[in-house]
């Protein structure tokens, strides 16, 4: 690994996250006023620029990362039924192998959305989900703050929630890539407001209120760049300040 990705790795077990001064003050703040001040902030952050990463798009806890999966596989299986690539994405056409990384944003999270590298935001579409019968996230929460083991079995909420794609074309890969957004059960409040639009790595693209998850997939052309995961599930990732993927051959950066 560079050495330079190496030094701005800062990703940590969620466990260590949760001991941190940033957790207890929430755990010390009313819930009244985490709904209405604390679940809105928007801290200041440093703006780390290295094309051959991409930095996390969410703060949360990494929930599963794969390498490469076919369109088919399962990214996860729910309950006997294969959640996968083509599911995610809502598109029965997908045919690429793909890198799949999910991080889930917890109560305490920040709830802003970055762009893992400099794009354009080439499209943006609402899966055909069925919303009215939505799942609830918080039993993955709960299971997270007790510090148990991811059961699966609580992740129904990936086949029937809001679900928003965000199409990114990155000149530095020259390929397209995606971010997923998926909302809670009674949220139904994916906000975005960079449609269309360039931004850099580390901007600002949206925002998800009260309990969410965004997954990153990377389609693996076959002539395309190589890349490598950074994290592990458990690790809690900040966005725009984590790494989580970097590109092996740096030559192929354009």
């Amino acid at each position: 690994m560079d050495m330079a990705v190496k030094e701005n790795l800062m990703a940590i077990n969620f466990k260590e996250w949760l001991k941190s001064d940033e957790v207890k003050e929430l755990q010390n703040t009313p819930v009244t006023k985490i709904f209405t001040e604390k679940f809105f902030r928007d801290p200041i952050r440093p703006i780390y620029r290295k094309p051959e990463v991409f930095y996390a798009p969410a703060d949360g806890v990494v929930l599963y990362a794969h390498s490469v999966l076919d369109p088919d596989d399962p990214i996860v299986e729910i309950k006997g039924r294969n959640f996968s690539v083509k599911e995610a994405l809502g598109d029965k056409n997908y045919d690429s192998p793909s890198l799949v990384i999910g991080i889930f944003m917890t109560f305490f999270s920040v709830h802003i959305n970055r762009l893992p590298t400099d794009g354009y935001l080439v499209e943006q579409r609402s899966t055909p989900s069925i919303y009215t019968h939505g799942s609830s996230m918080l039993q993955v929460e709960e299971d997270i703050f007790a510090g148990k083991p991811l059961n699966r079995d609580t992740l129904e909420y990936l086949f029937c929630n809001e679900r928003k794609v965000v199409t990114v074309f990155s000149p530095v890969i020259g390929e397209r890539y995606y971010l997923i957004q998926i909302a809670d059960k009674d949220v139904n409040a994916i906000i975005n407001w960079a449609d269309g639009d360039y931004l850099c790595q580390g901007d600002r693209y949206g925002q998800i209120r009260w309990g969410s998850q965004v997954d990153l997939i990377i389609p693996l052309e076959k002539d395309g760049c190589e890349f490598r995961i950074l994290v592990n599930p458990s690790d809690y990732v900040k966005a725009g300040i984590d790494p989580i993927v970097e590109i092996v051959d740096s030559s192929l950066i354009k």
